[in-house]
């Protein structure tokens, strides 16, 4: 999504930012709730029930309940310190700003240095123009050991609110001795002096900002706006062209591009003071959005939205977030808050498809996807999205139909289209047509040979199959060499070994792998027939159990109940009876666990969701 340079700003500058966001209560982010039935359970229950339960919430990432059950034990125990500071902390974490404001004012009567709620009644006075009073609010957060970047940002925002841009940069300024600070520094003075008229201090402190970092959108696209309405569209479309290279698909960008050609003058980035104050606020949610400081993200980007509803950013970083937490239906919410004239619109599409898959709505995922790609068939990304959940609704044949459409659109491939290819060739094979799947496999390999998870496919696909054993052994350990913590790669080497009777062997690299991935069921069923094969009975029964307090596949189960009830011998005796009566022409072909992930791509650029061919995602599992 749109994300600062991460490895640039590090993580010193959001702690010292976020001093003051520090939690007292473990959350994470609100699941999507379905509210009806929560509020009169908590009317009938207990106020210990209700704390318990909204202690509960919290930690399980529903901030929306836990709002609900902690303000039912406030109203019970309204003088209770921890628990008021506990429930205005997680009602604005669930986005209600308006009653966590109300909450913040009466946390101020006994805490008065409580810095989360100043900054709350200091947004809250932003956002009705009232610029000294949000001042007011945020005096404590510039001063002590520990200042607050955020606040200092916002307090020079209220100063260009009230009209005293001296003001507005000295307090700017006020962030300076390191280069991370100065970054900030130099961005939003340059936006209050291109707001406040002053052109000449705005492209100065714009280009300073750009100097440090070319990566970052924001950074890049403040500075083009401000140099191509400064008439200098040269300058402007070099530093987008700059980034497009980085970002070769970000919409934002390409349409930036187009912009300026046309001899198109952009708007400022930032308007006023109210809208400079959100954009602090989105800069720091957005660089804080990661699972482990998901908190302080959702803070600030529902502080953001609060002042600017259609900040389309914020919403975009917020589904991000949602994602990154598996909280799909938020997600989901997030994405159609969204204009849907906006340039991400077909891009918002499928993610809004691939977040219903991922909230067990595949058909409801699935038919979204076969609209989109009926109204435009050169939409790769949604042939990809639909390839993959037709493969996980295991629709193999119509899966491996739908691959080769996007591929048919690629043109010449490049290296990064080895995973449509392998995408294509696992729904063959799993179609039961291994030729088609084998050609696929070697042409994703040759236009990747660094790809662990294809090295690992077709070299046990070999073994299994008793192809080329020599080289599919080869290829399998390669795969291990390049992921060596991966336990279904290792598991991998240790069932080729097996099925070449080499059990020694084959018991080093289970052991290894069940280390690796304990709670895999098939790695234990594995493990269980090695341990059986080289005497250990016991233990290999123990290992059965063991995989069925998972979630075997259904038609493994009843075979793992009977060799803990009758022993391996009795298993394979019927499968090999099978296998000589044709029943499945003497092939065991690999088989994902899961058979084609829904997990949503990780790889997206900044400033647009980019569902595109990094999200096609093989089985993680091979056999």
């Amino acid at each position: 999504m749109f994300r600062f340079h991460r490895p640039f700003l590090g993580r010193l500058l959001l702690g010292v930012a976020c001093a003051a966001f520090a939690f007292s209560t473990p959350l994470s982010a609100f699941a999507a709730t379905e509210t009806e039935g929560i509020e009169s359970a908590a009317e009938q229950s207990s106020p210990e029930g209700d704390y318990l339960a909204g202690r509960f919430a919290a930690q399980n990432r529903d901030m929306v309940a836990a709002a609900i059950y902690l303000g039912e034990a406030l109203r019970a125990d309204p003088k209770n310190a921890e628990l008021l500071d506990q429930t205005f902390r997680v009602t604005l974490a669930s986005g209600d700003i308006s009653r966590s404001a109300q909450l913040a004012e009466r946390l101020l009567r006994i805490d008065r240095d409580n810095r989360l709620a100043r900054m709350v009644l200091s947004i809250r006075a932003v956002k009705s123009g009232k610029y000294a009073t949000a001042r007011a609010q945020l005096v404590k957060s510039l001063h002590g050991p520990l200042p607050d970047v955020v606040a200092a940002l916002v307090t020079a925002w209220t100063w260009q609110g009230s009209g005293n841009y001296r003001r507005a940069i000295k307090a700017a300024d006020s962030l300076g001795g390191n280069e991370l600070a100065e970054l900030f520094s130099d961005l939003h003075a340059g936006l209050i002096a291109e707001v406040a008229g002053r052109k000449r201090e705005a492209e100065k402190r714009l280009k300073a900002a750009y100097d440090k970092d070319q990566t970052s959108f924001i950074i890049v696209d403040a500075y083009a706006r401000n140099a191509a309405r400064s008439g200098d569209m040269d300058k402007a479309l070099q530093a987008y062209e700059g980034l497009a290279k980085l970002a070769p698909r970000n919409a934002r960008v390409q349409a930036a591009i187009a912009g300026l050609k046309s001899g198109r003058k952009p708007e400022p980035l930032v308007r006023n003071a109210r809208e400079g104050v959100a954009e602090v606020l989105f800069g720091f949610g957005q660089l804080a959005n990661r699972s482990e400081s998901a908190e302080i993200s959702l803070v600030y980007l529902n502080l953001a939205l609060y002042l600017q509803p259609d900040n389309e950013f914020a919403l975009l970083t917020l589904a991000d977030l949602y994602e990154t937490l598996e909280q799909h239906n938020n997600a989901i919410a997030a994405y159609k808050r969204i204009s849907p004239d906006s340039i991400f619109a077909k891009e918002i599409g499928v993610r809004v498809a691939l977040n219903l898959a991922e909230a067990d709505k595949e058909d409801e995922a699935e038919a979204q996807l076969e609209k989109m790609v009926a109204a435009d068939p050169k939409n790769d990304d949604a042939l990809v999205a639909l390839g993959n959940i037709q493969q996980h609704k295991k629709k193999y044949k119509e899966a491996a139909r739908t691959f080769t459409k996007a591929i048919d659109l690629l043109g010449a491939p490049t290296r990064s289209d080895w995973t449509l290819y392998f995408a294509r060739g696992v729904a063959y094979d799993l179609a039961k047509d291994w030729p088609k799947a084998e050609a696929d496999l070697k042409k994703s390999l040759d236009l990747d040979p660094s790809q662990a998870v294809v090295l690992n496919y077709l070299g046990y696909s070999w073994v299994d199959r008793g192809i080329d054993m020599q080289k599919g052994m080869d290829l399998i350990r390669k795969a291990v060499e390049l992921r060596p913590n991966d336990g279904d790669i290792v598991d991998s080497l240790g069932w080729a070994y097996y099925q070449q009777g080499h059990y020694d062997e084959a018991l080093t690299e289970l052991e290894r792998a069940i280390d690796l991935k304990p709670q895999s069921w098939e790695i234990n069923d594995h493990l269980g027939d090695v341990y059986w094969k080289v005497g250990r009975k016991l233990d290999a029964k123990f290992q059965w159990l063991h995989a069925l307090t998972y979630d075997v596949d259904a038609d493994k189960r009843p075979l793992i109940e009977r060799k803990i009830r009758d022993g391996l011998e009795s298993v394979e005796a019927e499968g090999e009876q099978k296998r000589s009566e044709g029943g499945d022409n003497g092939e065991a072909a690999p088989k994902p666990a899961s058979p084609a992930p829904l997990k949503l791509p990780e790889n997206r650029t900044e400033g647009q969701p980019q569902p595109n061919h990094a999200s096609v995602e093989g089985p993680t599992e091979t056999r």
